[in-house]
């Protein structure tokens, strides 16, 4: 991951000079005249210091009465300010340049400044889905306060730059255990050819279990890589963060907890700074489209598992059903969310991505992993048996690299097969198939 790097801008601090009074040396016939001694000369100087001081705070004010400019990193780059007050209060708040995205970051550039003179702070909360342009507002209004404040030195500490949101990392381990109920899934094609995919589960009586977007690249987008790639296990998200200081997955991740924390599909979204463009654009409209659904049900039923395989790995296992039919089965292994807790040195660098939609994981057995798993869905989708694996490739070694290549078992198939029994179990019991 990116580290966090500080960018300690140096403040200068101009010293005021002290005088001290000139002595007159007295006439012989008259009385000594008094000696200043050291510690007299110091207390003098702080008072003159101290007197100086108070003037700066304009008399005992809070400020000294001025207009004072200052900046601040925001998303898109510094944000520069100017800010007047007079000796107790915060006049205006002026915005001088900008480079924030406009429609997310321009909506704080816009409303911050009148929200910090009306509350007479720079603690004011931050705009909805704009908190980083927020944040370099605020840093620089308190900046410029500061040093109307003669309080210069506690700028140096706001010149640090702050922590992004890709610091802070993200999730991607799956919750353990059995997800079943009603399903619903859309698809957009959207922004240039994107195109976004919706997954939703309720329970019978109508609470939301899980949601979940992901989205695929454009067939042309201008990274080859990521062309028709998924974005939401892949390493997509670390080029995205290390460029703009947030992941698409932190968007996502983040609308999907508030609809499940507002059990709805349709109230207002805190959406991410910087990673809001495909939940706006895609992932909502598509909620807003299955939000009318909910009430007519659905003929489609959702089995999920996952389980931790240890070593740094979780296996999840995805199944839908139509009238008593598989129609979609989807196996991957998702790698832990930190190097330090995969095992396997090699695949330590895989960290928060999966088997299926790394571009960069290399299956030991030979053949993509995408690749066998895509036939496995095919072939259970045909015959409606999870267990037979007859001509998958990877499930046993076969050839040799001279005569014309060769493969090797892959060890997720028997990691398949251990969730697969436990699911079919579980729709057996639940009469969804036979």
């Amino acid at each position: 991951m990116k580290k966090r790097h500080l960018a300690v801008i140096a403040a200068s601090i101009a010293l005021a000079g002290c005088s001290q009074p000139a002595q007159t040396q007295a006439p012989a016939t008259t009385a000594p005249a008094e000696t200043t001694t050291v510690a007299e000369t110091s207390a003098e100087t702080k008072e003159t210091a101290k007197t100086e001081e108070e003037t700066t705070a304009s008399a005992g004010g809070m400020y000294q009465p001025g207009t004072y400019e200052a900046e601040a990193d925001g998303f898109g780059g510094a944000i520069k300010v100017s800010v007047e007050v007079d000796a107790e209060k915060i006049l205006g708040v002026t915005i001088l340049s900008n480079s924030e995205t406009d429609g997310i970051g321009s909506k704080a550039i816009e409303s911050l400044p009148s929200t910090i003179v009306e509350k007479q702070s720079t603690e004011v909360d931050a705009v909805s889905g704009a908190t980083l342009s927020s944040n370099g507002i605020k840093n620089a209004v308190q900046k410029a306060l500061n040093t109307a404040s003669g309080n210069e030195e506690a700028n140096a500490a706001l010149d640090e730059k702050p922590a992004t949101l890709f610091d802070e990392g993200w999730s991607v381990k799956p919750k353990y255990g059995i997800v079943k109920g009603n399903y619903f899934k859309e698809s957009q094609v959207f922004r240039q050819g994107h195109t976004g995919v919706l997954e939703v589960v309720t329970s019978d009586e109508g609470e939301l279990l899980m949601v979940e977007f992901n989205e695929t690249g454009r067939p042309n987008y201008y990274t080859r890589v990521y062309q028709d790639q998924g974005k939401r296990l892949s390493e997509y998200n670390f080029t995205m963060g290390e460029k703009k200081g947030v992941a698409l997955i932190q968007g996502i991740l983040a609308a999907e907890q508030q609809m499940i924390e507002n059990q709805s599909l349709t109230d207002e979204i805190d959406c991410v700074a910087g990673a809001s463009n495909s939940v706006q654009q895609s992932m909502i409209p598509m909620a807003a489209v299955i939000a009318e659904r909910l009430d007519e049900g659905s003929t489609q039923k959702y089995y999920s598992i996952a389980e931790d395989l240890g070593g740094g790995l979780s296996g999840k296992l995805d199944i839908v059903v139509e009238n008593g039919k598989i129609i979609d089965c989807q196996y991957d292994e998702i790698f832990a969310d930190s190097p330090e807790e995969i095992e396997d040195e090699v695949l330590k660098p895989h960290y928060r991505t999966s088997k299926y939609y790394s571009i960069y994981y290399e299956e030991p057995s030979r053949i993509g992993f995408n690749v066998q798993m895509d036939a496995l869905n095919a072939k259970v989708v045909e015959t409606q048996d999870l267990f037979d694996l007859t001509d998958l490739p990877a499930t046993e070694d076969t050839g040799d690299y001279k005569t014309g290549g060769f493969t090797l078992r892959n060890t997720a198939w028997d990691n398949y097969l251990a969730l697969a029994k436990k699911l079919h179990t579980e729709m057996v019991n639940d009469g969804v198939i036979k």
